[in-house]
């Protein structure tokens, strides 16, 4: 890169972070997808900029992860049915509780579906209300299998993609060191 090209993207990244940067962290944390953002922007930002920014924070704060810090051999692993979600979302609580949700993590293959299987990305999609579909579709699956801390918001998307996706998800719990899987039965 040459000295001009350096300072204009210098200039640039400034200028991004004081009229955008610090509202889209600040909007993500509060849970709002890109499209969300993007609406409560003052400054017009490009689509693409707002989803690297937020994909970069949600890395940054450990929400999104590339890889965990542990293999599935040194965890147990624990498979429930969901025929009955409120013993699911009991589970779930509880190991959220007992673990701290920083080491809570839902394993997303949707990185694969986007990429590699379209209809199934489209299935996936389907199963979840809008804001849901908004929220999981803003972010930019770098890798085909990532891990999203399991708040809230992922919760309850885990939990409609067993019930009404019928596809088995996968939770690691850190501290404890298990991993939780759900299937549809």
């Amino acid at each position: 890169m040459s000295g001009k090209d350096y300072f204009n993207q210098a200039l640039s990244d400034f200028m991004f972070e004081a009229a955008s940067g610090g509202a889209i962290r600040h909007l993500s944390d509060l849970g709002y997808s890109v499209d969300q953002i993007m609406g409560k922007l003052a400054f017009p930002t490009p689509r693409d900029r707002v989803e690297k920014a937020v994909y970069r924070h949600l890395s940054e704060s450990g929400i999104l992860r590339e890889s965990l810090p542990a293999e599935p051999e040194q965890m147990r692993s624990t498979t429930l049915s969901a025929a009955h979600i409120d013993r699911i979302s009991a589970r779930f609580l509880s190991l959220i509780d007992e673990n701290g949700e920083e080491n809570a993590y839902l394993e997303c293959h949707f990185g694969a579906f986007e990429r590699r299987e379209p209809a199934r990305w489209e299935e996936l999609l389907a199963c979840l209300n809008s804001r849901e579909r908004e929220y999981i579709s803003g972010i930019r699956w770098q890798r085909d299998i990532m891990y999203h801390r399991l708040n809230g918001r992922m919760r309850e998307i885990a939990e409609k993609l067993v019930i009404y996706g019928g596809y088995e998800i996968r939770c690691w719990f850190l501290q404890s060191r298990e991993i939780l899987v759900v299937h549809k039965p």
